[in-house]
């Protein structure tokens, strides 16, 4: 896969906060997804835990079945018992954490602690299909395991399902979504596995040597995390952040990157400085 971008723009959006309590909700996230379609994005990237589906939702109520768009969306992790006892009293959760500091800092200290996993194919093929179903699609262009260890990857268990899946065509690509070098060399290793996505920390360059690979592979990359310890609300980490976003786009290693923000002044401060090449 030499490229994974249906526009000339090589940027996508990240959608882990559309719908979340303390991201962006109603038309506030369906505003955003069209305007990033209206200046030229076409990758969206999601989960099925983003927002207990509301993430997927929105995207499938505004791109539905567009075929100029690519959905990538992830599958291996679920809600607790806790977060689903919590999710119909989501709107109250919201209210509360949009007034009171103290509840958006429980909101974010429970948005940061592990989730649950499953890794056996049933499981991740019903994943599958809720995913599909929320999206309002027939077949999802990517789909990812969610952040799983290397022994998983190596066992190869939840990969063969998603190849079943891929072969059944529910699934045009299937792909990693990976925390460390150790499971980007498991996917590297495991040729069913056409697209990886991993984080790129300004000034991390220890994926460098497994990102060379993956281009002598085929295997397109998709950078997430490219801003991470930056802002777009100071002028001078604004021209910094600028520089970052060009620096990226313009490494022909890197398919897609992506652009985790709920704001539309972001969303095009990133693509202007995308496209500043």
């Amino acid at each position: 896969m030499s490229s994974l971008s249906r526009s000339d723009l090589p940027l996508g959006l990240g959608c882990s906060r559309l719908g979340s309590v303390n991201g962006a909700t109603g038309t506030e996230a369906r505003d955003l997804i069209q305007a990033a379609l209206d200046q030229g994005v076409r990758f969206f990237d999601t989960s099925n835990i983003y927002a207990q589906g509301d993430s997927e939702r929105y995207l499938g109520s505004v791109i539905g079945k567009r075929t100029d768009c690519i959905i990538c969306t992830k599958g291996g992790k679920y809600l607790s018992l806790e977060h689903r006892m919590l999710t119909p009293a989501k709107g109250v959760i919201r209210w509360l954490s949009r007034r009171l500091p103290s509840a958006r800092q429980s909101v974010s200290r429970a948005r940061a602690r592990p989730m649950p996993t499953r890794w056996d194919g049933p499981f991740l093929l019903r994943s599958l299909n809720a995913s599909l179903l929320r999206l309002q699609r027939d077949r999802v262009d990517i789909y990812m395991l969610h952040s799983p260890p290397a022994a998983i990857i190596r066992q190869g268990h939840a990969v063969a399902a998603l190849e079943e899946a891929r072969k059944a065509g529910t699934i045009e690509h299937i792909g990693v979504s990976a925390d460390d070098n150790d499971a980007v060399s498991a996917a590297l290793d495991d040729p069913r596995v056409s697209v990886i996505q991993l984080p790129l920390h300004p000034g991390d360059t220890s994926y460098d040597p497994l990102i060379m690979r993956a281009r002598r592979q085929g295997v397109a990359i998709v950078a997430r995390e490219i801003l991470s310890g930056l802002s777009l609300d100071s002028d001078d980490r604004a021209n910094h952040v600028s520089t970052r976003i060009r620096d990226i786009t313009v490494n022909p290693d890197i398919a897609v990157t992506l652009i985790g923000t709920t704001k539309p002044q972001h969303l095009n401060a990133a693509i202007d400085a995308a496209r500043q090449q």
